[in-house]
């Protein structure tokens, strides 16, 4: 630590200013200097002697010159005239003139236009010199082209396309900007070309995306089945003054009209007799020519040569064509639909292919085709629940009205819902283990038609026991004991009648064994100090305890670790609650803690 007197600190804040003002002084001569020797780059005359040099060129290295362009060269002093006249050259040669803007900057301006698409080659000689006589060091020259042809570099949908979609946009994309950068609120947007026309024609909107991409996109979708030309006509320029030497055209094809979805589906069985049909395209359609070649047919008993016609009208929503029948089809019969080939789209074009048919089966008016439990069934799960199964939709609500039930149901326990997948009506109880029901079917059940089953059915049924159970009553896998109490244990268990029971003494390295892999885990037999068998009863269903003495009299067990093993008969052996593992000590050791501290 220091001190620093008043008047030396003083003197120390002088010093410190002082420096700030010299630094400050030096940043700034530095910055003059790089500022003066920027300025005398661009404005000092040449090393005396040295040789003059282009410092800039028109056109720049990859730019296209125009037509009517003039070629420039810009060099770092004043030239003598005569001599870069003489020096310069133009391969292949085109007659021009030259002019001079300033000391230092000529132009060469072609006589005649060059030609388009070409490359040039121009040549300074070493013939070239300044006033002092100073040649170029060696000969300067560089390449250019002319401003190029117009090209359409790729179309969409691509030349000789099969299978287009009748909703496609059509998409045109230039090697070189057609159009101005402008926005499509400009008044001037209006006059902008629209390059591509159609055979047959199609009516749409076309847009610019940018200044090289072209968008056509139709009115309506594209006639099916129909091939398009498309042309973009020769003459159209570009923003440099590039032009379509040449009509571009090319070929693509729609696909036809098709089906790619129906309702009801193929196959499908227990379609509501209330349907409608329901047909979607791949493309909008031509509804009189759906109309004329549309039938849907119910066979008869001799299959499908002879059908009955039905009838119906027809509503068409974008691409889906809607049949409803005047009135309600029959139950349990069997549909065929069919399409006829030449179906159209909207816009015209070539039909539909091929013939399209598919079948489906009306509901059945409705039945009971089973129950479970069944009748006279004698051991149906203890907890079951009631179910009517149907061979076809029903109406929920009229179930409940058709059935009585021995014991009268509860209605507080009583929870109904219809398994709609497989028309299966559930009815929950609360049954339980071991007790007879009687069910009465009334014959009312409806579907949704008012159809009723007409069928009456008492069915009888007696569930089952609860399956046999028993465990270890105990506070987890490890329990503390203490070694001057005797030792005993409770087992609980239900419907068995037999436990067996094993005591094992394990050393401190089979207790961690244990303890690490408690499912693998089994104790040596040579640990082995007791096996016994016992005898229980209990009420049918009823859970019971039991107290089991783990020595022969009763008495306590030496201070060690034990493993307690369960098997009763009828019960899967379960790890955790069939072994136990005995931690009996003479200690009685109490531990208390709290968020702060352990006592």
């Amino acid at each position: 630590m220091f001190f620093v007197s008043k008047n030396k600190g003083e003197k120390i804040m002088s010093i410190k200013r002082l420096l700030r003002v010299f630094v400050t002084v030096i940043v700034v001569s530095f910055l003059i200097t790089i500022w003066g020797l920027g300025t005398q780059a661009t404005t000092a005359s040449p090393a005396a002697g040295a040789s003059p040099i282009v410092i800039q060129r028109t056109p720049e290295r990859g730019e296209e010159l125009p037509l009517d362009g003039a070629i420039k060269l810009v060099f770092d002093r004043p030239m003598d005239r005569a001599s870069v006249e003489v020096a310069f050259s133009l391969l292949p040669y085109v007659a021009g003139t030259f002019t001079w803007p300033d000391g230092r900057t000529l132009c060469y301006s072609p006589a005649s236009l060059l030609a388009r698409d070409q490359t040039y080659e121009v040549i300074l000689s070493t013939a070239a010199t300044d006033p002092e006589g100073h040649p170029l060091k060696e000969a300067y020259r560089f390449c250019f082209r002319t401003v190029g042809y117009l090209k359409v570099t790729q179309v969409i949908p691509a030349p000789g396309t099969k299978e287009t979609e009748a909703d496609s946009t059509i998409t045109v994309i230039f090697n070189r900007p057609v159009v101005p950068l402008m926005a499509v609120s400009d008044p001037a947007y209006a006059a902008l070309p629209y390059p591509v026309v159609f055979n047959p024609g199609i009516e749409g909107k076309g847009e610019w995306l940018n200044t090289s991409i072209y968008l056509f996109t139709p009115s309506e979708p594209l006639a099916g089945g129909t091939t398009y030309t498309a042309c973009v006509a020769a003459g159209l320029t570009d923003t440099t003054g590039g032009i379509l030497a040449e009509d571009y055209l090319w070929t693509f094809s729609t696909q036809p009209p098709d089906v790619v979805w129906v309702s009801p589906d193929e196959g499908k069985k227990l379609v509501p007799v209330d349907t409608t049909i329901k047909i979607t395209f791949n493309m909008p359609i031509d509804l009189p020519s759906a109309q004329e070649r549309f039938t849907l047919r119910r066979t008869s008993l001799w299959g499908e040569l002879l059908v009955q016609r039905v009838a119906g009208t027809f509503d068409i929503e974008g691409n889906t064509l809607t049949f409803t029948p005047n009135e309600w089809l029959d139950f349990d019969q069997k549909y065929v639909v069919s399409l006829g080939a030449g179906i159209t789209s909207a816009s015209g074009g070539l039909g539909m292919l091929d013939d399209y048919t598919w079948r489906f089966t009306t509901v059945p008016l409705p039945r009971i085709v089973s129950t479970d439990p069944a009748d006279g069934e004698r051991d149906a799960y203890p907890y079951t629940s009631f179910e009517i199964h149907f061979n076809a939709p029903i109406d929920p609500d009229t179930v409940m009205d058709n059935i009585e039930m021995e014991p009268t149901l509860s209605p507080e326990k009583v929870h109904t819902y219809f398994r709609s997948w497989d028309n299966t009506f559930v009815l929950n109880f609360d049954a339980q283990p071991s007790s007879d029901y009687v069910v009465h079917i009334g014959p009312n059940i409806a579907d949704p038609y008012g159809n009723t089953t007409g069928q009456c059915m008492t069915v009888l049924f007696r569930t089952g026991p609860l399956d046999p159970t028993a465990w270890l009553h105990a506070p987890g896998r490890v329990g503390t004991y203490s070694a001057y109490e005797p030792a005993r244990m409770f087992v609980a268990y239900r419907n068995t009648e037999h436990l067996d029971l094993t005591l094992y003494q394990l050393t401190i390295e089979e207790y961690f064994k244990a303890q690490n892999d408690w499912y693998d885990f089994a104790p040596s037999s040579k640990g082995k100090l007791r096996r016994w068998s016992l005898s229980v009863k209990a009420p049918l269903n009823e859970l019971s305890y039991i107290p089991v003495e783990l020595t022969e009299e009763g008495q306590s067990l030496e201070p060690g670790v034990y493993c307690l093993d369960l098997r009763a008969n009828g019960v899967s052996y379960n790890r955790w609650q069939h072994r136990h593992l005995l931690v009996v000590s003479k200690v009685n050791l109490t531990l208390k803690s709290d968020e702060h501290q352990v006592l």
